[in-house]
C-alpha cells in the first residue's frame, strides 16, 4: 500500500487530497506519479475507474506549483476523447487545484466558439479539450502551444477509434517538440498507438489490469425486472439476503439516487448518497460514515463515484445498467479486491437488454442468471435473440401511402428543407475543410492510420 502523503507532492495538493477524504494511491497511481516527476515521457494502460485522471493531474499541478516560468502560454495541454469525459475531467482538476492558483480553460463541442476564443486569448496554463474543437481553433490560429510543456493524452486508443488520428496529429505538430508527454489508454496494443509512441522519449511502460482480467475475482449475477417499482423491491430483498456490510448500489441520474436512498431509508436502512451536485463538505461526510460503518448502503452515480478509493465493498448493485463497459468495470471493480471474493448484481429490464448484451461482447464473459425468491419477473427476456446476443427486432409492414384507408389517393406531404449549417460554420466537424486537411509529419507523431 502506497500513502499518497509518500509521493512527494506539494502541500497544497495533500491538502485538498485530505479535503477529499483521499489516503491511498491507486496502483496506477504509485506507479505513475513518481515517474511522471521525473518528466519521463510515459504509456500507461488503465482502466476507467482506476484513478487515472489524478495519476496525471496531481504531477501536472505539482510541476506547475514547482517550477516557475518567465514566459507566459498555456503549460499543459489535456485531450479526451469526449465532451462529457472532459467535463469531469475539468471537475476533478478543480477538486485538486482547489488550493491554489492554478486555472483551467476548457474547450469542447457544443459551446460558443467566440467564448472559447476569448479563454484561448487568456492563455489557460491548463487546456481541457476534445480533439475536433481544438483543431477548429488551430486552425483559426487562436491557440499557442509552442511553450507547451506537457500533452496529455487520455483514452488514447478511444480517440483513434473515434477517427480522430489526423487531428491529434496536427495537435500535437502545433505543440512544443520538447513537451512531455502522458499517454493513456485501456490497452498499450492499439495499431495506433504504437506510431505515436515512435515520437515519445524513451516511454515508460505501465500496464495496470485489462478489460478481460478485470472480473475474475467478482460473481456477477443478472437480475430481471420488470418496472422501478419491481427493481426498487429487489434492491430491498437483495440487501437483506446478501447481509452484506457495506453495499454500494449504482443509479443513472442524480434523481433516482435519491429517491432509492429515501425509500431505503424508509425501510430502516442507514443509506446515504452521493451524486455530483452534493457539496464537497456532504461528501465527504458521507463517505467517512461509509468507511467507518455508520453507512451500510451507499447510492451513487457514476460521475460521484468515480476515483474514490474505497475499500471492503461486499456487494454491488446496478440498479441501472452502465452505460457502457467501461463504466459497468468501474462499478463492479469496487468489490472482490485484494483478491478477495466479490459479488455484483445487475439489474435490467425490457429497454436495457441490448447494452447488457454489448456488455457481456465487450467484457468477453457472460452474466449468471438469479431470480429473487418471491420476485420473479413476468419479463423473461427478449422472443428472439440475434447471434450478437441482442434482442431481434421485429419486421414493420409495410404501408402504401399511395392509398389512403377509403381507397383514394393520399395527400402528397413536401418535406421542408433543412436548415443548412454555413460551409465555414466551426460547429461542423465534417465541413470540406475538415476533409481536405493535410495530414502534417513534421513535429507531431507522424503518420497516423486514416480512419
Amino acid at each position: 500500500m502506497t500513502l499518497l502523503s509518500e509521493l512527494a507532492l506539494h502541500k497544497q495538493l495533500l491538502k485538498a487530497l485530505d479535503k477529499l477524504g483521499f489516503s491511498e494511491a491507486t496502483e496506477v497511481q504509485a506507479q505513475a506519479i513518481p515517474e511522471a516527476l521525473k518528466r519521463r515521457d510515459l504509456m500507461v494502460s488503465a482502466q476507467t475507474g482506476s484513478g487515472k485522471t489524478a495519476a496525471f493531474l496531481l504531477p501536472i499541478l505539482h510541476q506547475i506549483l514547482t517550477e516557475e516560468v518567465s514566459t507566459s502560454g498555456t503549460r499543459v495541454l489535456i485531450l479526451l476523447p469526449t465532451r462529457e469525459l472532459a467535463l469531469q475531467t475539468q471537475k476533478n482538476f478543480e477538486m485538486l487545484a482547489a488550493f491554489t492558483y492554478i486555472k483551467s480553460g476548457l474547450i469542447i463541442g457544443g459551446e460558443a466558439f467566440k467564448h472559447q476564443v476569448a479563454t484561448l486569448r487568456k492563455d489557460p496554463e491548463v487546456l481541457i479539450a476534445t480533439p475536433g474543437r481544438l483543431v477548429d481553433h488551430i486552425e483559426k490560429g487562436t491557440p499557442d502551444f509552442r511553450q507547451l510543456e506537457v500533452l496529455v493524452l487520455d483514452e488514447a486508443d478511444r480517440m483513434l477509434d473515434m477517427g480522430f488520428a489526423i487531428d491529434m496529429n496536427t495537435i500535437a505538430s502545433s505543440c512544443n517538440p520538447e513537451r512531455q508527454n502522458l499517454l493513456f489508454s485501456a490497452s498499450l496494443k492499439h495499431e495506433g498507438l504504437g506510431k505515436i509512441s515512435k515520437s515519445f522519449r524513451d516511454p515508460v511502460a505501465i500496464a495496470v489490469g485489462s478489460p478481460d482480467h478485470q472480473h475474475q475475482d467478482i460473481c456477477q449475477q443478472l437480475v430481471l425486472a420488470d418496472t422501478i417499482k419491481h427493481k426498487e423491491k429487489l434492491v430491498e430483498a437483495l440487501i437483506d439476503e446478501e447481509q452484506a456490510q457495506k453495499t454500494l448500489v449504482f443509479c443513472n441520474t442524480r434523481v433516482q439516487c435519491q429517491q432509492l436512498s429515501h425509500l431505503l431509508r424508509y425501510k430502516k436502512m442507514k443509506v446515504g448518497y452521493i451524486h455530483g451536485d452534493i457539496s464537497q463538505n456532504d461528501r465527504k461526510q458521507v463517505m467517512n460514515q461509509f468507511r467507518q460503518g455508520g453507512i451500510a448502503v451507499l447510492v451513487a452515480t457514476d460521475v460521484a463515484a468515480r476515483g474514490l478509493d474505497i475499500k471492503g465493498v461486499d456487494l454491488v448493485v446496478n440498479f441501472n445498467i452502465a452505460q457502457s463497459g467501461d463504466d459497468h468495470l468501474h462499478r463492479v471493480g469496487r468489490t472482490g479486491r485484494a483478491g478477495e471474493q466479490g459479488k455484483a448484481i445487475t439489474l435490467i429490464d425490457s429497454n436495457e437488454w441490448n447494452q447488457m448484451s454489448s456488455i457481456e461482447r465487450y467484457l468477453k464473459f457472460r452474466f449468471e442468471s438469479r431470480v429473487v425468491k418471491g420476485l420473479k419477473a413476468d419479463y423473461s427476456g427478449p422472443k428472439k435473440v440475434k447471434k450478437s446476443g441482442k434482442a431481434a427486432g421485429t419486421k414493420k409492414k409495410k404501408v402504401d401511402n399511395k392509398k389512403s384507408l377509403n381507397g383514394k389517393l393520399s395527400a402528397k406531404v413536401k418535406k421542408k428543407p433543412g436548415k443548412k449549417m454555413p460551409a465555414n460554420s466551426p460547429a461542423d466537424s465534417k465541413s470540406s475543410e475538415r476533409k481536405k486537411r493535410v495530414l502534417v509529419t513534421g513535429d507531431g507523431f507522424g503518420v497516423l492510420p486514416k480512419k
